[in-house]
């Protein structure tokens, strides 16, 4: 199909611009190397952080199973109770995932138009919490589901994360929102929801989702003196609500000497320690803990870490923080890679976020911190923390997944160009902006020298059906005002009189323009 253009040249794009294509994605694939025909800095993390994340279920269930396997048997008569409810929640977990990743869901519609609807529904169900919520461990943190309890605050963790990062994308990127707006739209999505977990109570997760904020506002470029009047103020708080709770302070009080009351307030941490301590170098190995004989409370679910420092020693211990130390490295490569300062903000708020709540677990249960009653991601017992937890690693997934689409900037980089796709290209460059030249002087006419010529335009103001089409620039037509320069370039080249340049030295009159 012949194309014709305004002065009836026609060209026929049969070849069009697939040999120059396929050139370009050649050179570009011998640049840069692919897996599974996608670029190896895009897919060496995301196949680390999915390996990662496979074996950290996995070895959860088992740890569950080994720590877990004594007290069901006493209390529910089938030791692997606690194991098939969380295999149930692992299920779940990694179906949303497959959901989220989906190419079904759009991703733009997902944080755009969904988000705020589900903030919305975790406001009123924390809200529900504090009216009709269970009991437990002197807080008030769940509600009852069926046969299933849920803990609202850990569903609000990707909501806040995502929510956040749009926010600031739109201050920081967009510049699409004054300050005053910015301010307040974090007070809406992120401070609100913080003073409803903080009051219910739960500090631990207050400061684990706060810390996280922060730090994705530091990444986003936030000032320095903002940070460090961030950091007084969060250390401020902290000392005002440790010293307003007394149990606060006793926890601060036993992790600075566990033996000083090693039946009452330091018990679990004494119990915890001895448990790292009979594991040694190599571990007693999996399922022969002793801890787990209804010594350690919670050995299932907040101490589980203990348990594997137990049956796999000082080895296997360094080994699993090192698989959650990839997990975190991987998330972090991924968010390098990610088209946009939204998505870039959303990975590392998920890495974040998981890598903060595992180290206040395993110091806490080493007795480095107070501990906070916050379970280990993936590993500890618990439907609302193992499916919470996902959700996290599915954002970082699909930010994985978007890394190669089309980016707005590329976008806004397309509509320079002159040509469209369906135009001829250069073989050297794979896109020509000038198309082909036209003397401007017949050769009959032409003298010695060089040849001034034409190039084209693009008469993209006649709309998308006629994109591409070429005009013939003349200096009487154009885009844009010509100055009138009296005659042709090749006459602006000669002397007034005819005769050429530096024929005549002894000329006292010379044009203006052959100076």
């Amino acid at each position: 199909m012949d194309r014709t253009g305004a002065e009836g040249h026609g060209r026929t794009p049969a070849r069009r611009t697939r040999p120059a294509r396929e050139r370009a994605r050649s050179s570009a694939g011998a640049a840069e190397k692919l897996i599974a025909g996608v670029p190896a800095r895009i897919m060496r993390p995301r196949i680390v952080f999915i390996a990662c994340l496979a074996a950290l279920v996995v070895f959860g269930l088992v740890m569950v199973y080994s720590a877990s396997s004594v007290v069901a048997l006493k209390e529910e008569g089938d030791a692997t109770y606690y194991l098939f409810r969380q295999a149930i929640f692992a299920v779940i977990g990694l179906g949303l995932i497959a959901v989220m990743t989906s190419k079904m869901l759009s991703w733009s519609w997902i944080l755009d138009n969904l988000i705020w609807p589900v903030w919305a529904i975790m406001i009123l169900v924390l809200v529900a919490v504090k009216v009709m919520g269970l009991a437990g461990g002197g807080a008030v943190r769940w509600i009852a589901i069926g046969p299933f309890t849920l803990q609202p605050s850990e569903f609000m963790k990707p909501v806040i994360i995502v929510l956040a990062a749009n926010i600031m994308s739109d201050y920081y990127e967009r510049e699409s929102i004054s300050t005053s707006q910015f301010l307040l739209r974090l007070a809406i999505a992120v401070v609100a929801p913080l003073f409803l977990i903080f009051i219910q109570p739960d500090m631990g997760t207050t400061l684990i989702i706060a810390v996280t904020v922060f730090a994705m506002a530091f990444f986003a470029g936030i000032s320095y003196r903002i940070v460090f009047g961030a950091v007084l103020l969060a250390v401020l708080l902290v000392a005002a609500a440790i010293v307003v709770a007394p149990y606060r302070m006793e926890r601060l009080l036993a992790m600075s000497d566990p033996w000083a009351d090693p039946f009452d307030t330091g018990y679990q941490a004494t119990l915890a320690i001895m448990a790292f301590a009979s594991g040694g170098l190599f571990g007693r190995g999996i399922g022969n803990s002793t801890m787990k004989y209804d010594y350690l409370p919670e050995s299932h679910n907040d101490y589980i870490f203990a348990i594997i420092g137990e049956e796999l020693g000082f080895v296997g211990s360094v080994i699993f923080v090192l698989v959650f130390v990839a997990m975190t490295w991987a998330a972090f490569s991924i968010a390098k890679q990610a088209r946009c300062l939204r998505d870039r903000l959303i990975a590392e708020g998920c890495a974040v976020i998981i890598m903060v709540q595992f180290l206040i677990n395993a110091l806490g249960i080493l007795n480095v911190i107070p501990m906070t009653g916050k379970t280990m991601p993936f590993i500890s017992y618990g439907g609302s923390s193992l499916i919470a937890s996902l959700i996290l690693a599915g954002l970082v997934v699909r930010v994985s997944f978007e890394s190669g689409t089309e980016t707005v900037y590329r976008s806004r980089r397309a509509d320079f160009a002159v040509m469209d796709d369906t135009d001829e290209v250069s073989s050297h460059l794979g896109r020509s902006t000038a198309g082909e030249p036209q003397v401007r002087q017949a050769a009959s006419e032409r003298r010695s020298g060089f040849s001034v010529v034409d190039g084209w335009r693009s008469s993209s103001s006649q709309g998308g059906a006629q994109r591409g089409a070429r005009t013939r620039r003349s200096p009487e037509s154009g885009p844009y005002d010509r100055v009138d320069l009296h005659g042709g370039a090749a006459d602006r080249l000669r002397e007034r009189d005819g005769s050429p340049r530096g024929g005549r030295r002894g000329s006292s009159r010379r044009d203006r323009y052959d100076r």
